[in-house]
């Protein structure tokens, strides 16, 4: 049943049963009424009675009783009963006065007692004289000595007619009240009904999510009653959930920009372990395109299933896993995911520490080399001083040895010590560069002319091939003379005597830089050393096996001075030749 006719059937029901209750109390008080009302005749008629017998002779009416009666009661229209004090029936106008005798003692008639002792009364039963329902109204007669009772009776059946006619009367009205009852009824419920579906209409739209103004505005608020009322409270609901859901998606859209923008992964997982969420870092960790909607088994991770698993069990867990990358690489991730306890959702954020971990490899190398560098300065300064103290000092020419050598170590240890210092301040920005416009030309001849006396020594010949004489670069002098001094001595280290490097320049205008490039004549550096040539204390195994001495420090150094100057620094084999090419750049002067 539609809620139209629900509403239609409680207006109609609550109609009828008003009307019906109205009609029977209507009929109830009309009874009463007429009831009443036939009382009060029948008691005039008695009255009028009594006063006509006071003037009948006490004897005449003992004589002549039942034709008094019968005379009475044609005159009243009505049966008459004349009855003495002690209850005997000595007059009735519907009982033959040979039959009187044959009548039951009246006195103990409700009407009879009544009437002996308050001077009137009534009552209604079945009369078995005249075989039907009657209505009596007896009176006192004003014999104060021997008062006797005048009984007037009417048929029942003459207030049934009346009540009837009434009831007739009533039904007429009721029905004209139940026809009017169920047009009001339809036109009260289609009303409301309307009104329902207007307010249940907009109340459905705001539940569904949708906050279309054409619904909202189509509610009756303008109405003063009280569908108006609950129109503007749900109009007014709209707006606040406007501006709700504004505000949360603002606040969504800030929370997901901070989520991305997070160097971790973080993934959300429903209590059934399906992936509601995750940030864009999450997927460029674990090289994903996509994983909302799939179950965390199905990421193909194993360790993440396992650490799912363990945080069901103990609502936390961390884990310490590696997985490979597309391009064949390895990467480490530090996992920890926790469950919610009002939610029961699974938030997992990841970290990729694999830098760290290669921080940590060297922190552990750079320590194993600088002890390893400073301790064979230190056992060497050590050794020769022990001899010395011992017996050596003795022996002017072997005491000179040991002291050479003591000497070349430490000067080796103050290198290492300053190198690494110097190092260490680049790394850290600390180094104060007077970044300044140069002369490509004269910076490249002042280092050549520093190292001079190494050419002297192993007959190496540098060639400069500088074609623009006036080239100018952005750079930091004394940072440009270690770079430039470093290489060439690096060059010097491992080129054959009689030998020739090459120095040469080139100007890149599409990239606005300058190329720089040192070309030595040596054994040249192995591929597989190249990509680790410029780390802190690499040396080839060449210059370990030889006696070429050195920190391992100054390509290291060169390589963050260069990117310092906003430079790039690199190695390749000597073009047609063997040996090796350094080459860096440089930003062009304007």
């Amino acid at each position: 049943m539609g809620i139209r006719a629900r509403i239609f059937l409680l207006i109609f029901l609550s109609l009828s049963i008003s009307i019906t209750i109205s009609y029977i109390i209507a009929e109830r008080d009309l009874t009463k009424t007429f009831e009443e009302q036939i009382l009060d005749q029948l008691e005039k008629q008695a009255s009028l009675l009594v006063e006509y017998i006071d003037e009948v002779d006490s004897l005449l009416i003992n004589n002549n009783a039942d034709s008094i009666a019968d005379r009475l009661g044609n005159a009243s229209n009505s049966r008459v009963t004349l009855i003495l004090n002690n209850g005997k029936v000595i007059g009735d106008s519907y009982i033959d006065e040979k039959e009187l005798s044959q009548l039951d003692d009246h006195s103990t008639r409700e009407e009879f007692i009544e009437a002996l002792k308050y001077g009137f009364g009534w009552s209604s039963r079945y009369s078995a004289s005249v075989k039907q329902q009657q209505l009596y109204f007896a009176v006192r007669d004003n014999n104060e000595v021997s008062p006797n009772i005048i009984r007037i009776a009417v048929p029942y059946t003459y207030l049934d007619q009346a009540i009837q006619s009434l009831d007739l009367s009533i039904l007429l009205v009721a029905m004209v009240a139940l026809l009017v009852a169920t047009i009001a009824s339809g036109l009260a419920a289609n009303y409301t009904y309307t009104s329902i579906a207007e307010l249940a209409n907009a109340a459905s739209n705001l539940a569904g999510g949708s906050l279309k103004k054409s619904s909202i505005k189509a509610l009756p608020t303008e109405r003063v009653d009280e569908f108006g009322n609950v129109a503007r409270s749900i109009s007014q609901i709209s707006e606040d959930l406007k501006s709700q859901i504004n505000l949360l998606a603002k606040q969504r859209d800030q929370f997901g920009l901070v989520l991305d923008d997070l160097g971790e992964g973080i993934m959300v997982a429903d209590k059934k372990g399906e992936i509601t969420y995750c940030n864009e870092q999450f997927l460029l960790i674990i090289s994903q395109e996509n994983v909302i909607g799939l179950e965390i088994k199905d990421l193909g991770i194993k360790s993440i299933q396992s650490l799912y698993k363990k945080t069901k069990r103990s609502k936390s867990a961390d884990i310490e896993f590696e997985i490979d990358t597309k391009d064949g690489a390895t990467k480490w991730i530090l996992g920890s995911m926790n469950q919610s306890k009002t939610t029961k959702e699974f938030i997992l954020v990841i970290h990729d520490i694999t830098q760290l971990r290669q921080l940590n490899s060297m922190r552990r190398d750079f320590i194993s080399n600088v002890s390893h560098e400073l301790r064979t300065p230190v056992s060497v300064i050590r050794a020769n001083s022990e001899t010395l103290l011992e017996s050596a000092l003795e022996d002017k020419k072997q005491a000179k040895v040991f002291a050479k050598a003591i000497l070349h170590n430490s000067e080796r240890l103050t290198e290492m010590v300053t190198d690494l210092l110097d190092l260490s301040r680049i790394e850290h920005g600390e180094l104060k560069l007077h970044i300044e416009k140069l002369n490509l030309q004269e910076c490249i001849d002042q280092s050549i002319d520093s190292l001079k006396n190494l050419g002297k020594k192993k007959n190496i010949v540098i060639k400069c091939n500088c074609p623009n004489k006036t080239q100018y670069i952005l750079a930091d002098k004394k940072a440009l003379e270690r770079i430039l001094i470093n290489l060439i001595d690096n060059a010097f280290k491992y080129s054959d005597e009689n030998s020739v490097i090459d120095i040469a320049t080139k100007t890149k205008h599409k990239d606005d830089n300058v190329l720089i490039s040192i070309t030595d004549s040596g054994k040249g550096i192995a591929d597989e050393d190249k990509p680790v040539i410029f780390d802190r204390f690499f040396r080839t195994a060449e210059a370990r096996a030889s006696e070429k001495k050195g920190s391992g420090l100054g390509l290291a150094i060169v390589k963050n001075l260069v990117n310092s100057l906003n430079g790039d620094v690199g190695v390749k084999n000597a073009p047609n030749k063997t040996g090796s090419q350094f080459w860096i750049t440089l930003p062009i002067a304007r």
